[in-house]
């Protein structure tokens, strides 16, 4: 018999896994491409998200590695990457459009496109993890998408843009210029903070609408799913806006070094296990924490 407190924080995690059965899981990663990337906000070239899929197809990317070790598998979806992508390995697709566009004066996409998404989403779930795995980890790959995502939480929440942008793959200089795009892009537009389609439509982006669609059936099955970081938080808030289920089935591994990572996260009810400060992405922190899981069971 264990002390009662011999796991700490990490009772977190293991608080909300004990009831399974058996403990089977996977890191599900959707991909897509934002044209407002071209606002030179990241670290990546705008555009080029193909390029770090291509890594993890090739199990290159630190996450692919971590999850080969594991034995574990890693789904990729490509739902709106820009560029071909030529690399072996099982990928797939749904690919609604070559990215959203560039949302400062315009709308990121259409409503039929966020719901194509939202499908895609949804349709990966069924097809690929509903019957096979026991909880789901999640990731995105998407450069500019802490962008988007910090519009989509200011819209959501009415909060200041400048409580949820954070520096991204870059470093603090970029902070103020993402958060005056925000306030741009706002003063053409106001997403409808209760409709979540319109501000997926006037933020992007396209992986983060399939997250939602994908987590609202994780939701409806009751499966737990280990969130990554900062974006699958903000697509979390955007599914329990639609499905309030879903939000009794997420596990917050790690507080991400995104300001506004943990105020999403006070939204939706939950706290980070562990505050490990990771600013990657790419379902990093979803793989430890389901790691951390297998050896809490």
């Amino acid at each position: 018999m264990e002390p009662e407190n011999a796991w700490g924080r990490l009772n977190i995690i293991r608080e909300r896994i004990c009831q399974l059965e058996r403990y089977r899981y996977a890191v599900v990663i959707f991909a897509a491409d934002h044209g407002i990337s071209t606002e030179a906000v990241s670290l990546y070239h705008p555009l080029q998200t193909a390029a770090l899929l291509e890594q993890h197809l090739k199990g290159d990317s630190p996450v692919s590695r971590l999850l080969n070790r594991l034995q574990r598998p890693e789904i990729l979806v490509d739902v709106g990457v820009y560029d071909e992508i030529y690399a072996p390995g099982e990928l797939m697709t749904c690919k609604i459009a070559r990215g959203s566009r560039h949302f400062i004066e315009q709308d990121a996409l259409e409503r039929e496109e966020v719901m194509r998404a939202l499908n895609c989403g949804a349709w990966i779930y069924q097809e690929k993890v509903s019957d096979y795995f026991d909880i789901i980890g999640v990731g995105e790959l998407g450069i500019a998408n802490t962008l988007c995502a910090a519009a989509i939480a200011a819209a959501l929440t009415g909060l200041n843009p400048s409580q949820l942008v954070g520096r991204g793959s870059t470093d603090n200089k970029v902070i103020a210029k993402k958060t005056e795009i925000i306030y741009r892009a706002f003063g053409h537009r106001s997403p409808d903070p209760l409709d979540t389609v319109d501000i997926l439509a006037r933020c992007g982006g396209l992986e983060i609408a399939a997250l939602a669609g994908f987590m609202i059936q994780a939701g409806i099955d009751g499966k737990p799913v280990m969130l990554d970081g900062y974006v699958t938080a903000v697509a979390a808030l955007l599914a329990s806006q639609l499905d309030k289920r879903v939000v009794s089935c997420l596990i917050a591994p790690s507080l991400s070094d995104q300001s506004g990572h943990r105020l999403i996260l006070n939204k939706l009810g939950l706290e980070a296990a562990l505050n490990l400060g990771i600013n990657y992405g790419e379902g990093m922190a979803a793989a430890l924490g389901l790691f951390l899981g297998e050896i809490l069971l």
